[in-house]
């Protein structure tokens, strides 16, 4: 992972609302008021109790597929239900494991895996890259993740939709990896 500019938790806040906005418009939506509060506010999900004034926040550059697969991939009832997500040992959460997981169940072939299948036809054709206002976010791993996944360092805070089938394609030899961006947010 390469560091590519330094950032703040305001310019993490304004992008993620305005990738929002653009996936969920909505013409009574107010926009106005601090990024942050609203992000604390309206997506807490996406935010981290540690993230404050201390907070190292850089845009980085993933720069190898390992970067990538060695990620924290979300754990729910929905990943788990679908078979992404299998907690049977050591490092199940690592977005690789997840790739492994979704190919052997042909994840994408299902109905419930329409955007992550749309992501990827739009991958595979070139007409989508994860970078600039598709970049994604990660940040460092709570102790818990860490515990559970050693092989990991940073959380996939936001772009599971996108990194999903992009490492599907990369797994399938039907992409060569590139670098993807992110924000990144570390203690």
């Amino acid at each position: 992972m390469r560091v590519l500019k330094a950032t703040s938790i305001r310019e993490y806040a304004r992008w993620y609302l305005q990738r929002d906005r653009r996936k969920h418009p909505h013409p009574n939506v107010d926009d106005s008021g601090d990024p942050v509060e609203r992000m604390w506010r309206d997506h807490r999900y996406k935010m981290r109790d540690w993230f404050n004034s201390a907070t190292q926040w850089n845009i980085v550059s993933l720069d190898a597929a390992g970067d990538l697969a060695n990620l924290v991939f979300l754990e729910s009832d929905w990943t788990k239900g679908e078979g992404l997500v299998v907690p049977d040992g050591k490092n199940y959460r690592l977005l690789g494991r997840v790739v492994e997981n979704a190919i052997a169940g042909n994840y994408l072939a299902r109905p419930s895996a329409k955007r992550h299948k749309d992501y990827y036809d739009k991958l595979a054709a070139g007409s989508l890259r994860i970078e600039g206002e598709d970049r994604v976010a990660i940040c460092s791993a709570e102790e818990c993740e860490i515990r559970s996944n050693p092989g990991a360092q940073y959380y996939l805070l936001d772009g599971v939709g996108r990194c999903l089938p992009y490492m599907i394609l990369v797994a399938e030899h039907r992409h060569e990896f590139a670098p993807i961006e992110a924000f990144c947010a570390a203690r």
